[in-house]
């Protein structure tokens, strides 16, 4: 269950998650740059992240990876070089992350896909990065779906409590 939206307010994949939080009442927090300042100007106050005290790009990101359980990648497309810095330390500090490449993935795939690895690795606090604004015609309406999806999900799950979602190894 998505108890926790974590992300750093950078345009697209980043600010539409705080969107989704926002519209969804979800709890949000992340880490952005020192004087709240993104690619497309300063990050408004309505999003409930704080400034990093120190100015490089590295710095951010990896609190916001330490502040998750998790790291969710949405792009369209191979990783970017600064998405490979967030799988890095990701796997440093031991956290699951998954890439999901919505260029190969239609919305409810991707939205299914997240769910069954946020079961299988008991996620609750998440933190949802990618493609920035230009990486896809609509990156924003495109993650508010699928976190609306993810969210729907979740609440069928609890009207079936006795349906078994989370992999079982033993059952194979």
């Amino acid at each position: 269950m998505i108890k926790k939206i974590i992300s750093g307010g950078q345009p697209g994949v980043e600010r539409a998650a705080l969107d989704a939080a926002i519209k969804l009442n979800i709890p949000h927090s992340g880490w952005t740059y020192k004087t709240r300042r993104t690619d497309e100007g300063i990050l408004p106050d309505k999003y409930s992240v704080k400034e990093s005290a120190a100015v490089n790009f590295s710095d951010r990101i990896e609190k916001n990876v330490l502040d998750s359980g998790a790291t969710a990648i949405l792009t369209h497309g191979s990783l970017t070089i600064g998405l490979k810095i967030v799988k890095d330390y990701a796997e440093k500090h031991n956290r699951p992350y998954l890439h999901v490449d919505l260029n190969e993935n239609p919305l409810n795939k991707a939205s299914a896909l997240i769910r069954k690895w946020m079961m299988n690795n008991q996620v609750e606090a998440i933190y949802f990065t990618g493609s920035k604004s230009a990486g896809g015609p609509n990156i924003k309406q495109e993650v508010i779906q699928i976190i609306e999806s993810i969210c729907r999900m979740e609440s069928e799950q609890e009207k079936l409590p006795d349906f078994p979602e989370k992999d079982n190894p033993a059952q194979s």
